[in-house]
């Protein structure tokens, strides 16, 4: 953000903030419809020629979104029928609902203050660091390519995604894979059920960026610990272990905003603690069991292993003051 004028830093805010759920990410859905090797000025371009509407759509789908619900959107949008506003929002959570009520009313704007906020983003960071981060997300596709030669595309999209499934009752016709060093530890995902096409982003760590996050998020014990200390996230794990749980039953049981709820997943499955299953009833959620296994068995053994007294010189221990005193 500090990298950025104050009013793109608060055009970004609101089309990002609220993880892989956020306005932003739904607008990812461009990709597929671009050229087989976009760049990043390419998604600029897909974003800024897409029809407002049809953003504004692709944007307001959090990958949760009731079919119901968009078709609201979809008739508001294309329709002009603002009188259904009200009720398209009905029963979302006030900050969400207002963001939703913005792009139904304001659908070009909001395509604009996307591709200036890109632009900005492009020119100011990521374009600094183009060529790495390129090669990064070409070695990751490279791999998932030889991943599909070998297992069967679910294997290979629970693994690039750390825990995410496709639902067998789900009519699927086409999946589009796209490895991402923006979203990592993250992923985000987008199914659309007319089409039956699915868009699928999974993290890709870059040393590169690293260096741009606050708190930085690694697959490893001391992570975990740092995400499983909040109450919120311990009870989620507790619910989960009992059976899978929608995202609509966790917001019940939790008395939480969907917002804070969907926080505490994203967390929670980047430590690769959960799995999540997208079918036709929404997006359900269950333990990792194997990874919540080897957390365990981490911890024990770094808790009851005896320290390693080879890796100690005299200068080292631990027994003897600094400056010798």
């Amino acid at each position: 953000m500090p990298r950025l004028s104050d009013g793109v830093a608060q055009k970004a805010r609101f089309l990002f903030e609220g993880y892989d759920t956020a306005l932003g990410y739904g607008a990812a859905r461009v990709i597929p419809r671009i050229s087989p090797s976009p760049t990043p000025a390419g998604l600029i371009k897909g974003v800024a020629d897409l029809p407002a509407a049809d953003l504004a759509e692709f944007m307001l789908d959090t990958g949760e979104t009731t079919p119901e619900r968009l078709r609201d959107f979809r008739e508001i949008l294309q329709g002009g029928e603002r009188s259904l506003i009200p009720q398209a929002v009905r029963g979302l959570p006030a900050g969400w609902a207002e963001r939703c009520r913005r792009v139904l009313l304001e659908p070009e704007d909001v395509q604009a203050d996307l591709v200036e906020t890109l632009d900005a983003y492009l020119s100011n960071i990521y374009g600094q660091h183009l060529e790495s981060v390129t090669n990064t997300v070409a070695d990751a596709a490279r791999v998932g390519r030889e991943m599909l030669e070998l297992r069967p595309a679910i294997d290979v999209i629970e693994h690039l995604t750390g825990g995410y499934r496709l639902g067998d009752d789900l009519e699927l016709r086409s999946i589009t894979l796209a490895p991402s060093v923006f979203i990592y530890p993250f992923m985000s995902a987008r199914f659309d059920e007319r089409t039956g096409e699915a868009l699928i982003i999974y993290g890709v760590r870059s040393s590169t960026l690293d260096a741009y996050a606050p708190t930085p998020l690694e697959d490893d014990l001391v992570t975990t610990l740092k995400v499983l200390a909040d109450p919120n996230r311990l009870t989620i794990v507790r619910l989960l272990v009992e059976h899978p749980l929608y995202t609509s039953e966790l917001v019940s049981r939790l008395r939480l905003g969907q917002s804070t709820v969907h926080h505490h997943l994203a967390q929670l499955r980047a430590a690769r603690l959960i799995r999540q299953q997208r079918d036709r009833h929404g997006m359900q959620y269950s333990v990792h069991a194997a990874a919540a296994t080897k957390f365990v068995r981490s911890l024990e053994e770094w808790l009851l292993r005896p320290p390693d007294d080879t890796a100690r010189g005299p200068e080292n221990d631990s027994t003897t003051p600094a400056g010798g005193q």
